[in-house]
C-alpha cells in the first residue's frame, strides 16, 4: 500500500453502541488518522443494526472517496472478507465467534484487526498463527492496547536503560469491583456470555490476560509458574442493563474469582500476582498495585479507592506511576533520559492516558507496518505469550498447584 492510499477497512461487529463504537471509531474517525485510514465495510449481527450504523458513521466518520459504506449482515463473514475494497479485516465480535470471522479473513488473504483474546483459547490461537504463516502477506493486530500507553512505554525504557538496575522481581495485586458487573458476583445481563469459562473471557484471561501484556512486554515471558485458584462467590446475581436496580435471576458460577499465581520470567526475575473479583469499592480498598523492584530502583504502577476503572490498564493509566517514588514524567526529566512521541500521533490532552490513546497509536503503527515500514504493535506472537500464562495458571490450579514450566 502506498502512503498516500487510504487503508480500507471492513469493520465486523461495528455496531452504533458498543466497545468498537466508543474506542475504535473516535481514533479512527480522528484528524490525524482520517487520511489513513477509511471505512469501506460494516457487517452486524442484522440488515436493521447494520443500516444503523451506516447512517451513523456517515457523519462522523464518512469515507475518503466519497464512496458508499457497504453493508453486510449474520454470523457469515465470507462475503466482507472477500470484498475487493477491504484491506483490513477488523474483527470486534464477541471471543467466541473470533475464529470464525478470522478463519474467512485468512482465505481471503486479508490482513486483520482482532480484539484481545484472538481465540477463545491457547489452541485456536495458535491454529490461526499457523494459517496466517502459510500467508506471510498477512499482518496481525492484537488489541492488547495498554501495551500502548505512554506511561508504560516510558516505564519500559527507563527499565531497559538500566536506571533501577537488574530487576530482581515484580508484584501485582489487582480487583475487578463488583460494581463493573461482568463477573462473580454480580453481572448484567448483557455480559452473560462472559461467565461461561468455555467462551474464554474469564477475569483471568480478560483482565488477568491484559495486565500479563503490560508485565510481558515490559519485562520479558515467563518462564514456569505455580497456581491456585478458588470461588468465593458460587452464585452470581444478573442485573437488567435497562434496569440495574432490577436482579432478574441467579446463576451458578462455573469458573473461580480469585487466582494466585508465582513462578520466573525467563530473565529470571520472581513474579507473584493475584487477581480477584467481586469486591466493592470501599475507603481504603486499593485496585491496583504493580511494583517492579530492581537492584538499584522501583517502579510503582497503583490504582487509589474509589477508581475502579483505573485497575483495568488496557482501559486507562493507573492514578499513580512512579519511579523511585518520582512521577514517571519527573523522573525522566530528572535523569535527562530523551523522551519523544511520534509527531504523527496526536492526542487530546483530554485522551491521554485513556483507551482513546492506546487505541489510536495502535492504528498507527499498524499503519506503519501495513505501508512497508515497521510499527510497534501486539502481534499474534504477543497474544499467544500472554495465553500461554493463562492457560498454565489455569491448568496449574486444576492440578492443586503443580508447577507448569513455559520454556
Amino acid at each position: 500500500m502506498s502512503s498516500e492510499t487510504p487503508i480500507k477497512l471492513g469493520f465486523v461487529g461495528l455496531s452504533a453502541r458498543g466497545w468498537a463504537a466508543s474506542a475504535h471509531v473516535p481514533s479512527l474517525a480522528h484528524a490525524s488518522l482520517r487520511s489513513t485510514f477509511t471505512l469501506s465495510a460494516i457487517q452486524t449481527s442484522s440488515s436493521a443494526s447494520a443500516a444503523t450504523a451506516k447512517e451513523t458513521y456517515a457523519k462522523s466518520w464518512p469515507p475518503l472517496d466519497g464512496a458508499e459504506v457497504k453493508t453486510y449482515h449474520g454470523n457469515d463473514a465470507t462475503d466482507i472478507a472477500n470484498d475487493p475494497d477491504v484491506d483490513v479485516v477488523a474483527v470486534s465480535v464477541k471471543a467466541p465467534d473470533h475464529k470464525a470471522v478470522i478463519d474467512k479473513a485468512i482465505a481471503a488473504g486479508k490482513h486483520i484487526f482482532v480484539e484481545y483474546p484472538p481465540g477463545k483459547t491457547l489452541a485456536e490461537s495458535e491454529q490461526m498463527r499457523a494459517d496466517v504463516m502459510k500467508n506471510g502477506k498477512i499482518q496481525v493486530l492484537v488489541g492488547l492496547q495498554s501495551v500502548q500507553s505512554a506511561a508504560l512505554r516510558k516505564v519500559k525504557k527507563i527499565i531497559d536503560s538500566g536506571k533501577i538496575g537488574k530487576v530482581i522481581s515484580t508484584t501485582v495485586i489487582g480487583n475487578v469491583p463488583r460494581e463493573t458487573r461482568i463477573w462473580a458476583p454480580e453481572a448484567a445481563d448483557n455480559q452473560i456470555y462472559a461467565l461461561d469459562k468455555a467462551n474464554g473471557v474469564t477475569v483471568l484471561s480478560i483482565v488477568g490476560g491484559h495486565q500479563l501484556g503490560s508485565l510481558i512486554h515490559v519485562l520479558g515471558p515467563f518462564a514456569s509458574v505455580s497456581a491456585i485458584s478458588s470461588q468465593h462467590y458460587p452464585n452470581i446475581d444478573i442485573f437488567s442493563s435497562e434496569d440495574p436496580t432490577k436482579v432478574i435471576r441467579s446463576v451458578k458460577s462455573n469458573t473461580p474469582d480469585h487466582y494466585s499465581f508465582a513462578g520466573a520470567l525467563k530473565s529470571g526475575a520472581h513474579v507473584s500476582v493475584t487477581w480477584k473479583t467481586g469486591y466493592k469499592t470501599t475507603p481504603g480498598r486499593q485496585q491496583l498495585l504493580w511494583l517492579i523492584d530492581g537492584e538499584e530502583g522501583s517502579v510503582k504502577f497503583e490504582a487509589e479507592e474509589g477508581v475502579h476503572g483505573k485497575s483495568l490498564m488496557n482501559i486507562s493509566d493507573p492514578t499513580s506511576v512512579t519511579v523511585n517514588g518520582q512521577p514517571v514524567d519527573e523522573y525522566i526529566k530528572a535523569e535527562g533520559i530523551e523522551w519523544v512521541e511520534d509527531p504523527a500521533f496526536v492526542v487530546e490532552e483530554h485522551e491521554k492516558g485513556t483507551f482513546f490513546e492506546f487505541t489510536r497509536r495502535e492504528w498507527l503503527e499498524f499503519s506503519k507496518s501495513l505501508r512497508g515500514g515497521k510499527g510497534e504493535f501486539a502481534t499474534l506472537d504477543d497474544a499467544i505469550e500472554v495465553q500461554k500464562v493463562v492457560d498454565a495458571v489455569e491448568r496449574s490450579a486444576e492440578l492443586g498447584g503443580l508447577g507448569i514450566r513455559l520454556i
